[in-house]
């Protein structure tokens, strides 16, 4: 086997070390410690970098899907958006189709994780519920790309045929207002004969299409009242 210089200079300074390790231990180990820290700190550091310059490409991609209503754009357009080479952003997301599945990921478990910490705050089913139509409602305000998010979710699980992590997501949201309506009949106020699935499929439904139409130039939904009117479609339509 051939041996390089530079193998022979690593190999000595492996064998340095462990001498030094042997006839100082607690020096030796120490200056290993160090360097391993040190490397450890590097890495978490790069990690970190990477995450934000990730978050900040997805960013400014939804900023022009809102301005635009749509996900006509360019990826030149992102990276002289974020100030870097396409090549630099071709590091991070392998082209356009993958930067939009990771918006759209980021945007329904965004949405899932909400309605859950709601719920799991409430004391009440009544009070859950208000919860979930709040989280509606902000979504509504914000105008995001959710409503694409949304959109694009249902008519991939309708041509595939096979359930997406999105759609999987929906499922999970129908569920979750359904549970609430169940334990709200409990409380008196949901009626007994009310179907919850029927009712929450509904009660999601309204709010998918208001996102829709809140996302449309030609349509406008005042999102400040969306929180009392899909709060009295819950009660008044199912209520005692």
């Amino acid at each position: 086997m051939v041996v390089s210089n530079m193998d022979k200079v690593i190999g000595a300074g492996l064998v340095d070390e462990v001498r030094g390790v042997r006839n100082n231990p607690y020096e030796g180990m120490g200056v290993y410690v160090a360097r391993h820290n040190k490397e450890r700190l590097r890495s978490t550091t790069k990690t970190r970098k990477s995450a934000e310059t990730r978050r900040r490409i997805m960013e400014t991609a939804s900023e022009l899907m809102v301005e635009r209503g749509n996900t006509a754009f360019q990826m030149s357009e992102i990276s002289r958006r974020c100030g870097m080479s396409k090549g630099a952003l071709y590091y991070y997301f392998a082209d356009k189709e993958d930067l939009l599945r990771a918006i759209y990921n980021n945007e329904i478990g965004e949405l899932v994780r909400s309605i859950d910490c709601a719920v799991q705050k409430a004391d009440s089913a009544k009070e859950a519920l208000r919860g979930v139509c709040s989280v509606y409602a902000d979504c509504v305000r914000r105008q995001g790309p959710l409503a694409m998010a949304l959109v694009r979710e249902l008519v991939l699980a309708r041509e595939s045929g096979e359930g997406s992590d999105g759609e999987g997501a929906l499922h999970h949201i129908v569920s979750v207002v359904a549970e609430q309506m169940e334990r709200a009949k409990t409380e008196g106020v949901i009626r007994s004969d009310v179907d919850v699935h029927l009712a929450a499929v509904s009660v999601c439904g309204a709010f998918a299409f208001t996102a829709m139409s809140a996302s449309d130039s030609y349509g406008h939904i005042d999102g400040n009242t969306f929180e009392e009117d899909l709060f009295d479609l819950v009660v008044k339509g199912t209520g005692a």
